[in-house]
């Protein structure tokens, strides 16, 4: 991310906005600027987004940080980057970025920076900017360009209710009472961590300052895109939020050959994937997952995520198989069961495939699905992070994972309730923008 050039560029940005004009598509062609900033889970929603939006004749841009290139362009829309690679910060900064603490801090001192400076030049001409993850300039870029603001949300977690704590509180069955507490503090945080930076971004731009970080942040349309069979119903939730089903990618890319002769050779294996998360003793931790399966008599197809260990860094025995990124929507149909992070869209995509749960949450909304799981009845009891280093209570869990029937007839009955298509439901919200 580069910082913003100042007032003269600045004033060409605004002046450049773009003006619709008619597509054979939906009928008018507008700049949508989607603007995703945090880990794959965060902007892999934005992509199906924007497909679908190019489909109806939009011009497209992503931006968000610049390890997603090469993921994004070949879908066929444009790239801006904002900010740095994400997977080698979370690699930089290892088992800290689970902490609550660390977290503020580099949103304060370097995500949201980076967002003010590099997005008024990317939203020039833009008719439409949405946001989505950790974005927190977004608003101040729009109001500066004088066009439409939009929030994409992955769960309810985020958003205020008596029903559940804000993301960054782990114990999400709290009564409503402490919630809202738990509430009132999270608005102090965000003052704290994001007044500084949004008002000197917004300073920058010409804006005055913002009397509350929450409302600034709220304010404008929300479209929550989950499934509500899975999250169930916030009756709580502000008058701007609009509820769509959650934004899935459609992917037709074919399994390696590695994987389909594994999964062809044996019983369904248990899949273990923490997504785009980083965890230090990964190396050991897929030796603990492989010992803990061979207790239980059960094969494990393991990702690697962003972890960065590969087939070569460790000797696995034969029911164990080590690998990358997968397709998911050809892959957990073949799988027993999912032992991931509770992330939004893991936890979505098992959920879809009817397939058990066994969640290992590390932070934020991780703690929310996870939760979710719990109450819906769909694994065993969610492990901490700290505990699946001892190989015993990880065999435990997964001999509960597989042979719990009730766990896989709630997680079937409850895939048959899913419907709905997220992308067509948002656009159909954005274009009335």
């Amino acid at each position: 991310m580069h910082g913003v050039a100042g007032g003269s560029a600045s004033n060409s940005a605004a002046a450049s906005r773009a003006q619709p004009h008619e597509t054979g598509g939906s009928g008018m062609s507008r700049k949508v600027v989607l603007a995703p900033i945090g880990s794959r889970g965060d902007v892999q929603p934005m992509l199906a987004l924007g497909c679908g939006l190019a489909e109806r004749g939009h011009d497209v841009t992503i931006a968000a940080p610049e390890n997603f290139e090469g993921w994004v362009r070949p879908h066929g829309l444009a790239f801006a980057p904002v900010g740095t690679d994400m997977e080698a910060d979370l690699r930089r900064y290892g088992d800290r970025v689970q902490t609550t603490r660390h977290q503020m801090r580099i949103l304060r001192t370097e995500i949201v920076p980076q967002q003010f400076a590099a997005m008024p030049d990317i939203c020039a001409g833009a008719d439409l900017i949405v946001g989505a993850g950790l974005q927190a300039a977004g608003p101040s870029v729009a109001e500066y360009l004088g066009v439409p603001y939009a929030f994409v949300a992955y769960a309810p977690v985020v958003l205020r209710s008596v029903h559940h704590a804000p993301p960054v509180v782990r114990w999400q069955r709290l009564p409503r009472a402490a919630n809202r507490l738990c509430w009132r503090g999270f608005a102090r945080m965000l003052r704290l961590v994001l007044e500084g930076p949004v008002t000197r971004g917004r300073q920058r731009l010409g804006l005055a300052p913002v009397s509350d970080i929450s409302s600034y942040l709220t304010a404008h349309p929300i479209v929550l895109a989950a499934d509500v069979p899975l999250t169930g119903t916030v009756p709580d939730l502000a008058p701007n939020v609009h509820c769509v089903a959650a934004l899935r990618l459609e992917d037709g890319s074919a399994l390696p050959p590695a994987v389909v002769e594994f999964l062809d050779r044996g019983d369904p294996p248990v899949l273990v994937g923490f997504g785009s998360m980083y965890l230090s003793r990964m190396r050991e931790l897929v030796g603990v997952f492989a010992d803990a399966a061979a207790r239980v008599g059960v094969r494990l197809l393991i990702q690697s995520g962003w972890t960065g260990v590969a087939a070569r860094d460790v000797a696995l025995p034969a029911h164990c198989l080590l690998t990358g990124a997968l397709p998911h929507d050809q892959l957990l149909p073949r799988v027993r069961a999912v032992v991931h992070h509770g992330g939004a869209g893991t936890t979505t995509s098992a959920v879809r495939a009817g397939r058990p749960h066994l969640v290992v949450p590390l932070l934020l909304d991780q703690f929310y699905w996870a939760g979710r799981v719990r109450a819906l009845g769909l694994g065993p009891e969610p492990m901490a992070v700290r505990r699946i280093g001892d190989s015993r209570a990880l065999g435990a869990a997964l001999g509960r994972l597989v042979s719990t029937e009730a766990y896989a007839q709630r997680a079937a009955t409850l895939a048959g309730r899913i419907t709905g298509n997220g992308v067509e439901e948002a656009i159909g919200l954005l274009e009335q923008m």
